[in-house]
Protein backbone atom coordinates (compact mmCIF):
# COMPACT_ATOMS: atom_id res chain seq x y z
CA UNK A 1 0.00 0.00 0.00
CA UNK A 2 1.21 3.25 -0.80
CA UNK A 3 0.84 6.47 1.40
CA UNK A 4 0.90 10.18 1.46
CA UNK A 5 3.50 13.05 2.54
CA UNK A 6 1.22 15.37 4.57
CA UNK A 7 2.21 19.00 5.72
CA UNK A 8 -0.03 21.29 8.21
CA UNK A 9 1.31 24.91 8.03
CA UNK A 10 -0.05 28.60 8.68
CA UNK A 11 -2.62 29.67 5.71
CA UNK A 12 -0.02 32.51 4.87
CA UNK A 13 2.52 30.08 4.08
CA UNK A 14 4.47 30.36 6.59
CA UNK A 15 6.71 27.03 5.69
CA UNK A 16 5.39 23.68 7.42
CA UNK A 17 4.07 22.79 10.65
CA UNK A 18 4.02 19.39 11.09
CA UNK A 19 4.59 16.71 8.21
CA UNK A 20 3.06 13.52 8.53
CA UNK A 21 3.37 10.18 6.70
CA UNK A 22 -0.31 8.39 5.96
CA UNK A 23 -0.94 4.79 4.99
CA UNK A 24 -3.84 5.45 2.50
CA UNK A 25 -3.87 4.72 -1.20
CA UNK A 26 -5.91 7.45 -1.62
CA UNK A 27 -4.93 11.49 -1.10
CA UNK A 28 -8.29 12.40 -0.09
CA UNK A 29 -8.35 9.64 2.62
CA UNK A 30 -4.34 10.48 3.83
CA UNK A 31 -6.07 13.97 4.85
CA UNK A 32 -8.82 12.78 6.08
CA UNK A 33 -6.46 10.87 8.54
CA UNK A 34 -4.12 12.96 9.23
CA UNK A 35 -7.30 15.50 9.99
CA UNK A 36 -8.98 13.01 12.38
CA UNK A 37 -5.42 12.69 14.31
CA UNK A 38 -4.57 16.41 14.97
CA UNK A 39 -8.28 18.64 13.99
CA UNK A 40 -5.75 20.78 12.41
CA UNK A 41 -8.15 22.30 9.91
CA UNK A 42 -9.48 24.92 9.47
CA UNK A 43 -7.43 26.73 11.47
CA UNK A 44 -4.47 25.05 9.74
CA UNK A 45 -3.92 24.34 6.02
CA UNK A 46 -3.75 20.44 5.81
CA UNK A 47 -2.26 19.34 2.40
CA UNK A 48 -0.84 16.66 0.66
CA UNK A 49 3.17 17.33 -0.62
CA UNK A 50 4.05 13.81 -2.20
CA UNK A 51 3.20 10.30 -2.81
CA UNK A 52 5.14 7.65 -0.56
CA UNK A 53 6.02 4.23 -1.49
CA UNK A 54 4.99 1.24 0.37
CA UNK A 55 8.56 0.03 0.97
CA UNK A 56 8.42 3.76 3.00
CA UNK A 57 5.00 2.49 4.31
CA UNK A 58 6.18 -0.53 5.21
CA UNK A 59 9.72 1.17 6.97
CA UNK A 60 7.31 3.39 9.09
CA UNK A 61 5.29 0.37 10.43
CA UNK A 62 1.87 1.95 9.39
CA UNK A 63 -0.66 -0.08 8.39
CA UNK A 64 -3.59 1.19 6.23
CA UNK A 65 -5.72 3.67 7.33
CA UNK A 66 -2.95 4.73 9.99
CA UNK A 67 -0.96 8.18 10.32
CA UNK A 68 2.12 9.53 11.81
CA UNK A 69 3.95 12.22 13.05
CA UNK A 70 7.09 12.85 10.81
CA UNK A 71 8.11 16.28 12.27
CA UNK A 72 10.48 15.26 15.41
Amino acid sequence: MNGWLIKISRWQGEGPIRVFAAAEPDPRLALVAVQTMTSAAPQLRVETVAELSSETIRQLGLEAGQARDLTS
